[in-house]
């Protein structure tokens, strides 16, 4: 009996509408077995294949029915949305383009297009797109979203008209999670954490499978340092969708700062082989391996660091080669810092390095270090950011030293002091500290820098300090400078403290005042490291998981033989680690 093609394909489309696919998808199998090019049958298998997640065989069978009838703006449009769930937005971008030609002032399509070409990268395309989506329909509820996540592409995440078309999109369509989601991001990069948790929280509600409100929700916890619900929600975002190379780099992240350190280096490891030169994965994977103790890989992966967004805008173009290296022998080299002051005052170590090499070392630096380099062996000139650029045969970052000397944990150059205290000062900071009070005297330092994005797990702040000042004979001397020095006239006890910044200019003035300590006591700072470099006895107080230069575990480090490595017992136990100092001074 001769098959009714029509009649067959009435009851493929009813069973697909009833929700009955499996059986819709026999019918519209059985009519390709007598007319394989059927478009019709060959567009709907292909749509039952798509609701089935087989992306691959939906678009073959969708582009087998365009094949065949490619004027039917419909096909276009489905293959577009195959596409666009496939993740490859610049063909879905082409299918849409292709349906709007046959209809071109199509509001859904305009909407469909724009969403492809905000995943493209197209931002511009896409705000224009969706503008005309919404002009000819002022109610697509899409076409609002979609200009909104443009805005936010265009004009930044907490852009005012962005928020507004998410706004007006939730009001045609109350369910729509995309619109909670862009919400989300505008709060969120507001600082108004509460109304970002609430409009992921709906986001999730709406659509429990959406994998980016479960990864933001992530990223909400990992800022309030609640890294263990962070960790929850990023396994939650992967468990729907393990091929998210940065989800597997957030939950490393967030993994490392619970101390699952080889968790971590396993997410890294996922996430690079998902995207194997994402920089901000390879950078973060490099400090967790240099945390690990495993130099050779991880200031290998750590030289990523200039391909992030971060540090690309500190890049220079500089008019020399970058050295790397090789012979530097009577090569001039001009090495520029790149950090903070800690970081400067750690790595300079390397300069008598690259002298003892054969080459001739001037160094970039901030004004207030410019003094104590000045003094190291080897460094022939020292310039500010701003100076111009004198005659030179090569560059190299600080930081990238390390590096191209192929140091290992068990070969640091950590002789010390490898800086040192200018004769005058010394003399200078001798009259002064005879001014104090009798006994002995500790340098303390209880903040780094505020803009540092670890800070608030890293500084304790004066009062923990405090307890320091219980100890019979000692006197605590402030080696704490800018804002955090108004904590000296809000913190019970803290007018015993001697304060003398106001006589220091610079760090080599700071350097003169450590002579005058027996020994400091700091959190991860500048004066901590600054104690380090110049030999003097030094406690670190740290939080439970410190920066990766730390290490993981213990009291020593191999960065500075005077120092001592006290660290959290406990996730925020300021108490506990000074009572362990106490019992060390």
């Amino acid at each position: 009996m001769k098959l009714d093609l029509n009649d067959t394909l009435r009851r493929g489309v009813e069973s697909h509408q009833a929700g009955d696919i499996n059986a819709a998808a026999a019918l519209y199998a059985r009519i390709l077995e007598v007319d394989p090019e059927h478009a019709d049958a060959n567009h709907l298998l292909g749509l039952v294949c798509f609701q089935n997640g087989d992306m691959q065989r939906a678009q073959t069978l969708i582009r087998g029915a365009i094949k065949r009838d490619g004027a039917v703006a419909l096909y276009h449009a489905n293959l577009g949305r195959v596409l666009k769930a496939a993740r490859d937005d610049g063909a879905a971008a082409a299918a849409f383009r292709d349906a709007l030609s046959l209809q071109p002032d199509d509001p859904v399509l305009l909407a469909d297009l724009a969403s492809a070409l905000i995943g493209a990268g197209a931002h511009g395309e896409a705000r224009d797109n969706a503008e005309r989506a919404v002009k000819l329909n002022p109610d697509s509820a899409e076409g609002h979203l979609n200009l909104g996540l443009a805005m936010q592409e265009i004009h930044g995440a907490a852009s005012v008209d962005a928020v507004s078309a998410f706004r007006r999109a939730l009001a045609l369509n109350p369910a729509l999670a995309g619109a909670q989601l862009g919400l989300g991001v505008a709060f969120h990069e507001s600082g108004e954490t509460a109304q970002a948790r609430e409009a992921y929280c709906r986001a999730l509600a709406l659509d429990p499978g959406f994998v980016e409100a479960h990864c933001n929700l992530g990223n909400l916890c990992r800022d309030a340092c609640d890294f263990t619900d962070a960790v929850a929600y990023y396994r939650d975002a992967l468990a729907l969708d393990p091929s998210q190379p940065v989800v597997w780099g957030n939950l490393a992240v967030a993994l490392q700062e619970t101390g699952a350190l080889s968790e971590a280096i396993d997410a890294y490891d996922r996430a690079i082989q998902l995207a194997p030169d994402n920089p901000d994965i390879r950078r973060n994977r490099g400090m967790a391996l240099l945390a690990d103790g495993r130099f050779e890989d991880g200031w290998s992966d750590y030289e990523y660091r200039w391909h992030t967004q971060r540090f690309e805008a500190l890049k220079r173009d500089w008019p020399v080669p970058q050295w790397d290296g090789g012979d530097v022998s009577g090569q001039r080299i001009f090495v520029h810092a790149e950090q903070g002051f800690g970081d400067t005052l750690q790595f300079c170590r390397y300069l008598p390095l690259l002298a003892g090499a054969g080459a001739r070392v001037t160094v970039e630096c901030a004004d207030v270090l410019a003094s104590l380099l000045r003094a190291m062996p080897g460094v022939e000139a020292v310039v500010a950011p701003d100076d111009p650029l004198p005659e030179v045969d090569l560059h190299v970052p600080l930081l990238s030293l390390p590096y191209l000397f192929r140091t290992t944990i068990e070969a640091v150059p950590a002789a010390v002091p490898y800086l040192r205290t200018h004769a005058d000062m010394a003399r200078r900071w001798r009259d002064i500290a005879a001014g104090w009070p009798a006994g002995r005297r500790i340098g303390i330092a209880w903040r780094g820098s505020q803009t540092h994005a670890r800070d608030a797990l890293r500084s304790p702040g004066l009062a923990p300090f405090m307890a320091l000042g219980d100890l019979r004979g000692i006197t605590l001397v402030s080696l704490q400078k800018d804002d955090a020095m108004r904590e000296l006239e809000t913190t019970p006890g803290a007018e015993a403290i001697v304060n003398p910044m106001a006589d220091v200019a610079d760090f080599a003035d700071t350097a003169a005042l450590i002579g005058e300590l027996e020994a400091v006591v700091s959190c991860d700072s500048a004066p901590l490291h600054l104690a380090g470099a110049l030999g003097v006895p030094v406690v670190a107080v740290l939080p439970h998981v410190a920066e990766w230069r730390w290490g993981k575990a213990g009291e020593r480090t191999p960065w500075y033989p005077t120092m001592t490595l006290i660290r959290q017992p406990a996730f925020g136990d300021w108490g506990g680690v000074f009572a362990r100092v106490k019992a060390i001074l």
